[in-house]
């Protein structure tokens, strides 16, 4: 791919995939169970969690993304076209990238939007690519640009919200827990480094924030039989607890947006959970389409593959 610095970017942003209202939740799980149709009874349960939080404001969330990266390259770059395609939901990889070939687009700049460069989390979207690749005939040439879980930008804006809200909990016992979603044991067994990825932004964060009383831990581990990474968050904040930390803060830094996990996972079960316990619980804002999320994308299309 040419390095002219005056050359249009053609950019795919590649997200997970959300539901836009419940209408979609059959279809969204059956994807996100690769194929298998969910009960009733699992359907039922998603659309009550969805009407708990007021529905997912992902799509509108990576839309906005989307928009400013484009304006934001445009900028640079006169020509530049930003794409967003889901490995989960639609409009999916390979139709995006169809439609960039139909806009006479023959190479991408693709970048997760996740920080997190695991097998876990990756091979959806390469999978994703190489359909896409095939579909098109190779027409469409594709650079897949992942790995940005310590660029200056994502870590800056944690470090700030954080510093802030300590401020507002004006406690100085308060503890700062910072969270990742919760990986299959089985996956760390074959080698993922998603472990070691998220526990290095957390040390970044950390540092740059200048914390004592923090700790890293999981979340969100599925509901299935096998084994999950832990410590778990509830477990962490009974631990902080005990040590008096009566003000707890959330960082969910495993996540860039708010879905399901931040808003139902952390702000409905682990709040209550924390409340059981006499914590007072604060969580500090997702990114989601903040400057600095824009900047680390935009510094990860310019910058070298």
């Amino acid at each position: 791919m040419s390095d002219r610095t005056d050359e249009p970017i053609g950019a795919l942003l590649m997200g997970y995939g959300s539901p836009s209202g419940p209408e979609d939740l059959p279809g969204y799980l059956a994807e996100v169970l690769h194929g298998r149709a969910p009960s009733e009874e699992m359907v039922e349960e998603y659309v009550r969690r969805y009407e708990r939080i007021g529905g997912s404001p992902q799509n509108r969330i990576l839309a906005s993304v989307r928009e400013q990266l484009e304006r934001r390259l445009s900028s640079a770059r006169p020509g530049s076209r930003v794409y967003l395609g889901m490995k989960h939901w639609k409009p999916r990889i390979p139709d995006v990238v169809e439609a960039a070939r139909r806009d006479g687009i023959s190479s991408l700049r693709a970048v997760p939007l996740t920080p997190y460069e695991s097998i876990w989390i990756m091979e959806p979207y390469r999978a994703g690519i190489d359909e896409a690749v095939r579909a098109t005939g190779g027409a469409v040439a594709i650079d897949l640009r992942a790995g940005w879980h310590l660029d200056p930008s994502w870590i800056g804006y944690w470090a700030r919200e954080i510093r802030a809200e300590l401020a507002r909990a004006d406690d100085p016992n308060a503890a700062v827990i910072l969270s990742a979603h919760s990986l299959p044991q089985r996956f760390r067994d074959r080698g993922d480094p998603y472990p070691e990825l998220v526990r290095a932004t957390a040390l970044a964060v950390a540092a740059a924030a200048g914390l004592e009383r923090w700790s890293f831990t999981f979340q969100s581990p599925g509901n299935t039989t096998e084994p999950w990474l832990g410590p778990d968050i509830v477990d962490t904040m009974a631990g902080w607890r005990s040590k008096g930390a009566t003000t707890q803060i959330v960082a969910s830094t495993g996540f860039v947006f708010d879905h399901l996990e931040t808003l139902y996972d952390l702000d409905v079960l682990v709040q209550e959970a924390a409340r059981e316990r006499g914590i007072r619980y604060r969580r500090v804002p997702q990114p989601n389409d903040a400057p600095e999320i824009v900047e680390a994308l935009a510094r990860r299309l310019f910058g070298p593959a």
